[in-house]
């Protein structure tokens, strides 16, 4: 599916052309019929010989609604630029046209409407004024053709030329990742909420849960329309009107984005290039307020220029954006600048970098890297995101990227296989940063091993915090470690292969008086607080046996000998299975032991998942 958008001035025939193609009226709204002028998006489709239909924006051309003009092109796939022949070429075709080469669209058709009011060489000299207007831009070499919408002259060839450059054009990508820029919403008698736009970069099902952007509001998909026909599913490149459920017209506006729930991130900062046109009076100053249209968003934001002190007319500058107000902006997005006021196209650029960090022209760095980003060429991208940063979560690479899991993953392997990139399970590191990891981890095994030969090893939690590792990195730096063999992971500790806990002879001595305690109260064995208070050199042992296995601790400091805590647990099993659901009081005069004990050892045994909890009794688990 693909879609055209009109440009060109105002009262040029744009939505006169759009009617004598499809017999669809795009004027939608009543003030419209009344002033016979655009003022807001109007909508059309027209089929194609091959059966398939292709969407048409129609859009304003006053100075008043250019934002309009710019909301209506940003989806489109190739453009009818009209010029009338009775005018030739006026101000806001020449601003329409800027916009269109700013935004990249890449195929167009001029048409020249209006030829039944001028004569033939007046014709010829409109038509050479034309191919001087767009040389250099993306109109240059474009079919021009001569229509009169009234009468229908050309109409047919019109139609022909723009079957023939539809067949040529590439079908959008779906690269898994929807998003459609809301250009229209409105309510629906008994339907409630429907939104419009072109969706763009994936599809979106019927019945899918999805998210509206910046507000994060989530809503389901009750039906969804293009060209008036009901589809389960809508596709990249087509015109989409979605009817949502869950929410309320007030809650949403033209600029917000429907994406998949959880699939993007907003931003109020994120860097570009920028081109200034060639006719501006002065130069565009850092931090001057500009207004930015993307897609169909559009929001004030301040420029940040990296890589000079001023952008003179006709230059291009590396900026950072700060915006008022968050929007969804993905790395290769193209967008309009225009000043506030007085409300003129100033130029336009292209996302770089998405990106909460605020840069500053001291950063040596930044200005090659933000150049290197400029081809958008996917490795250079992995690899100047990766450089920013000690690591990346593979879930996380180029997120903001208009690129598809499968690009990004064959990116991966070629940049793996150069020896550019380090791969594990889940993340990307720098081979000298990941080695660097893995031997402060191993050192900090070690040192404890030396320091406390009487401990299995080094806790795993906190270690994040001590060796300054993110816990995400630290997860799957041990998750290597184990894997190579080089650490073993024995519950909360880790530990080195060789490594066997071991006391001194005085501490051996003490872990059996330690233990006696126990052989001799095994229903009601002392507590790890009892044990503690009777001398500082208990803790250490105390550690040692606890670590080792030979006793267990329970809830509240309560301890058992591991075969004391087996027997017990045993007789728990026997006599809730010989006698159904037991209360606590039950299972402690079964056992001989007293409340104190009895609900620590239930609430271990249902976090072993051999009990569980039904009212105030236990029944053994299904688990």
């Amino acid at each position: 599916m693909f879609v055209i958008g009109t440009a060109g001035h105002i009262d040029h025939g744009k939505s006169k052309l759009v009617e004598a193609l499809t017999g669809i009226d795009p004027d939608r709204l009543p003030e419209e019929k009344r002033r016979g002028m655009t003022i807001d998006l109007g909508f059309a489709w027209l089929s194609l010989p091959d059966g398939s239909e292709v969407g048409i924006v129609d859009v304003p051309g006053h100075e008043r609604f250019v934002k309009n003009m710019v909301a209506g092109v940003g989806g489109i796939d190739a453009v009818l630029f009209v010029v009338a022949a009775d005018d030739g070429w006026m101000p806001q075709s020449q601003e329409h046209l800027q916009i269109l080469d700013f935004l990249k669209i890449k195929r167009g058709i001029v048409v020249i409407t209006k030829i039944d009011l001028v004569k033939e060489d007046w014709l010829s000299l409109v038509e050479e004024d034309i191919k001087e207007k767009v040389r250099g831009t993306i109109l240059e070499g474009a079919p021009i053709l001569e229509v009169s919408s009234p009468n229908k002259i050309g109409i047919k060839k019109l139609y022909d030329e723009i079957a023939k450059m539809i067949s040529e054009i590439q079908p959008r990508k779906d690269i898994g990742k929807p998003r459609m820029y809301i250009d229209r919403v409105f309510t629906m008698a008994g339907r409630g909420t429907v939104v419009t736009g072109t969706l763009i970069d994936g599809s979106f099902h019927l019945g899918e849960e999805i998210e509206i952007l910046p507000q994060k509001i989530s809503a389901r998909i009750r039906d969804l329309q293009t060209h008036k026909k009901k589809f389960e599913k809508a596709l990249p490149g087509t015109r989409v009107a979605m009817n949502l459920a869950g929410l309320e017209k007030v809650d949403i506006q033209r600029g917000d984005v429907v994406t998949k729930a959880a699939q993007d991130e907003t931003t109020d900062i994120f860097a570009a290039k920028v081109d200034l046109v060639s006719t501006m009076a002065f130069p565009i100053k850092h931090n001057a307020q500009l207004l930015l249209i993307l897609g169909t968003t559009e929001l004030l934001a301040r420029i940040n220029i990296l890589n000079k002190e001023k952008i003179e007319p006709g230059g291009s500058a590396l900026v950072q954006f700060k915006c008022k107000e968050n929007l969804l902006a993905r790395i290769g997005d193209h967008f309009i600048l225009r000043l506030p006021s007085p409300q003129i196209t100033i130029g336009g650029g292209i996302v770089l970098d998405v990106s909460p960090r605020v840069y500053k022209k001291k950063d040596k760095w930044l200005v090659p890297d933000l150049g290197r980003r400029l081809n958008l060429n996917l490795p250079d991208l992995i690899l100047s995101d990766l450089e920013r940063q000690n690591f990346m979560l593979r879930r996380d690479i180029l997120k903001a990227g208009n690129f598809s899991r499968s690009q990004i993953e064959s990116s991966l392997t070629e940049l793996e296989k150069a020896g550019r990139i380090f791969l594990i399970e889940n993340l990307l590191i720098h081979k000298s940063r990941w080695e660097e990891v893995l031997t402060k981890i191993t050192k900090e095994v070690e040192k404890t091993h030396q320091k406390f030969p009487f401990k299995i090893g080094v806790k795993s939690a906190g270690l994040s915090g001590k060796l300054k590792i993110e816990e995400d990195l630290l997860t799957e730096a041990i998750r290597s470690l184990v894997k190579d063999r080089r650490i073993v992971q024995q519950e909360a500790y880790l530990r080195l292969p060789s490594h066997k806990p071991k006391l001194t002879p005085e501490q051996e001595n003490l872990s059996q008086k330690i233990l006696q305690k126990f052989v001799v109260h095994p229903l009601s064995p002392p507590t790890k607080e009892e044990i503690l208070g009777e001398s500082s050199n208990h803790e250490d042992v105390l550690m040692f046996l606890i670590q080792g296995g030979k006793l267990i601790e329970l809830k509240d400091g309560v301890l058992f000998r591991k075969e004391d805590f087996e027997k017990i647990k045993n007789k728990i099993v026997d006599f809730i299975d010989k006698n159904g659901p037991a209360t606590v009081s039950q299972l402690r005069e079964h056992v001989s032991t007293t409340r104190k004990y009895m609900v620590p050892i239930l609430e271990k045994l249902d976090q072993q998942g051999v009990t569980e909890r039904e009212g105030d009794k236990r029944v053994l688990s299904n688990r």
